[in-house]
């Protein structure tokens, strides 16, 4: 049975045709893999953009945080901190909700009484299933004790922690992004080679 890279050597296509229709299982392709079979290769591979915008954004975000007055500082890091807040405040009654319905239904299960000996392992079976269930989704107190560290930041120690996160996020965007140019080059180069070998 033909596979997608072999179907059209029956219909005679070339050597070339074949190989460069292969390449697209290999690294410098593998983006192409769920393209059509006849989407053109390009010559010259252009690096992703989404770290480039991540850096332009982190600039202008540390630009507008350095023009912020005392009072918009003040009204963000009270925003910020009502924020963190409700989040862990929705996520504790989250757990606190699904640790009921699991609890509700271990009750159930365990008032069962199975019909034969032979579906004593089914409900075995089930509270394991739940009790692990548990210990995944409910155990521990992690949002309880994220929720005691949020705090109300000052205008200057929001301030302080917002342009350090930028900071982060610039080193981190512009690493990647060197890493991203250098992939396209890469890429570009693996193309040149085998079409150069192919005489393509």
């Amino acid at each position: 049975m033909p596979t997608g890279y072999t179907e059209k050597i029956k219909d005679g296509i070339t050597f070339e045709q074949f190989a460069l229709g292969c390449a697209r299982a290999f690294g410098a392709l593998v983006t192409m893999r769920d393209e059509p079979a006849n989407a053109p290769i390009p010559e010259r591979f252009e690096p992703f953009d989404y770290h480039q915008k991540a850096l332009e954004k982190a600039h202008g975000q540390l630009s507008a945080v350095s023009a912020m007055t005392v009072a918009e500082l003040s009204d963000a890091a009270k925003k910020q901190y009502e924020a963190d807040r409700d989040r862990f405040l929705k996520l504790i009654a989250e757990k606190n909700v699904q640790r009921a319905s699991y609890d509700a239904m271990l009750a159930q299960v365990n008032a069962w009484m199975p019909p034969t000996d032979d579906h004593q392992g089914l409900k075995d079976f089930m509270v394991e299933q739940i009790s692990r269930s548990i210990d995944f989704d409910c155990a521990g107190d992690y949002y309880e004790s994220e929720l005691k560290k949020v705090k109300q930041m000052t205008a200057d120690e929001y301030k302080a922690d917002l342009v350090q996160r930028l900071h982060r996020d610039l080193q981190y965007h512009d690493a990647e992004h060197r890493k991203e140019v250098e992939r396209a080059a890469s890429r570009t180069a693996w193309v040149k080679a085998l079409r150069e070998s192919l005489g393509a």
